[in-house]
């Protein structure tokens, strides 16, 4: 069996590209998770308050990677990546389920954005609640304490404006110089932050910085990875979509008045919202949903 290194290695120069590139697929963002799919044994991180120390792992890339701006996969099939960058519509209807975007992710129809796109404007608070939120996904080996490491590979599910936008500034080398390669198995670095407080108003994520690691990721780390695109339902129909979104929509308020912004701002809203342990979902048939008419690019109400 060939092993995760050697698979690597003629894939390193992908996974550095992604490292020095700012794709965002189509507009993208976290999902549900399929239970079933997820190898035994590996759990979700929960990063409490309190500093972490995290390695940040690479995973080779199957085929369901949302797309970029020209169409094509952010990544693909079998090269690697180290982060599954998602727009997800969160607690969407009475069930509060929440849904892959299929139009910022694959710019395919979306019922939620064609309402927020339509005739009735909703108050900020609302149009904020149901709108795409940007989420990034890793997997990672907790390196905070001996306790930590034994429990292996865990996925870490976090907003995009807490981790991934304070990675690539600190990753960026001065004058030009690229970027910090942290991923990398053998080379890389470690991962430390501090997180304050609890819940979405008072919750901080400060102090980001690379760390030297004391040694290499082992290859019994390295050989549980998996694809992140694999374990989420990344294809949710237009339909299944449609039936909770109306289940909940009767209680929206419609605003008087459109919501006035200074300026166009991006489709994805960086808020904390960490899943709880996920519920065991069936993966969905990817059905074509039925023509409708594209939605606006832009997301939010002029």
């Amino acid at each position: 069996m060939v092993s995760f290194r050697d698979r690597m290695k003629s894939k390193k120069d992908a996974l550095r590209q992604r490292h020095n590139s700012n794709a965002t697929p189509g507009g993208r963002f976290p999902t549900i998770y399929l239970k079933s799919n997820i190898p035994p044994g590996v759990n979700f991180f929960r990063d409490k308050e309190g500093s972490h120390i995290i390695d940040i792992l690479p995973w080779e890339v199957g085929t369901n990677m949302p797309l970029d701006e020209t169409g094509s996969p952010v990544t693909d099939k079998g090269d690697f990546d180290y982060v599954l960058d998602l727009a997800v519509h969160q607690n969407v209807g009475k069930g509060g389920v929440p849904f892959v975007c299929p139009y910022v992710n694959f710019n395919k129809p979306c019922p939620i954005c064609e309402y927020l796109n339509g005739p009735e404007k909703l108050p900020k608070d609302q149009w904020s609640k149901i709108r795409a939120k940007r989420r990034s996904i890793y997997l990672i080996w907790n390196r905070t304490s001996p306790e930590e490491e034994k429990k292996g590979v865990q996925i870490y599910d976090v907003a995009y404006f807490f981790m991934e936008e304070k990675l690539k500034e600190i990753a960026t080398l001065p004058k030009g110089g690229g970027k910090i390669f942290f991923s990398d198995p053998d080379e890389g670095k470690s991962v430390c932050w501090t997180r304050k407080g609890t819940g979405i108003e008072n919750t901080q994520y400060i102090g980001h910085r690379f760390l030297d690691r004391e040694s290499g990721i082992p290859d019994s780390i390295l050989e549980k990875t998996f694809s992140l695109d694999s374990v989420i339902n990344m294809h949710p129909t237009y339909e299944e979509i449609s039936i909770a979104w109306e289940s909940g929509t009767k209680g929206l308020k419609v605003a008087q008045e459109p919501v006035k912004q200074e300026k166009e701002e991006s489709p994805f809203e960086d808020v904390e919202d960490i899943p709880d342990s996920p519920k065991k979902e069936e993966a969905s048939e990817n059905v074509e949903p039925p023509p409708v008419k594209r939605v606006a690019k832009v997301f939010r109400k002029k």
